[in-house]
């Protein structure tokens, strides 16, 4: 029996929504210098990641793999972007922004189901230092 179904894309068009605009600035090359900032790539990849580990978990040859492994692959399907697709991203009309996430989210989630097994684990996390429903306080 097949776990349930997880829109990867959708979480993907959501955190470009979520993820700050110098971020979308930097992967445009229309930040402070005007040029493409390898290190947005990283922060948008891990922030990806982070929302989609919530519900499920990532499997290459039957083993579940570290986040870092993941957060790599992304990073590097990100930083592919062409620029000028990157641009739209921070352009004024919501309109061709809109289709351009939309267009990016599609082919991220694809790069991510190619690559690796997808498989149902939703985290339960209750901080950083949860150990159960209640966890620890402070």
């Amino acid at each position: 029996m097949p776990g349930p179904k997880y829109d990867i894309e959708g979480a993907i068009f959501i955190r470009f929504a979520m993820v700050g605009r110098p971020v979308l600035n930097g992967l445009a090359a229309k930040g402070q210098r005007r040029r493409r900032d390898p290190q947005c790539s990283i922060l948008f990849a891990r922030d990806i990641v982070t929302a989609l580990r919530a519900q499920i978990g990532f499997r290459r040859d039957g083993e579940a793999l570290e986040d870092a492994t993941v957060q790599e692959f992304l990073r590097a399907a990100i930083w592919e972007i062409p620029v000028e697709d990157c641009a739209v991203l921070v352009g004024i009309d919501a309109t061709p922004r809109d289709a351009a996430k939309r267009h990016i989210s599609k082919r991220l989630a694809e790069r991510l189901k190619t690559e690796f097994e997808i498989f149902h684990a939703p985290a339960f996390r209750h901080g950083d230092s949860g150990t159960g429903p209640l966890g620890p306080r402070g």
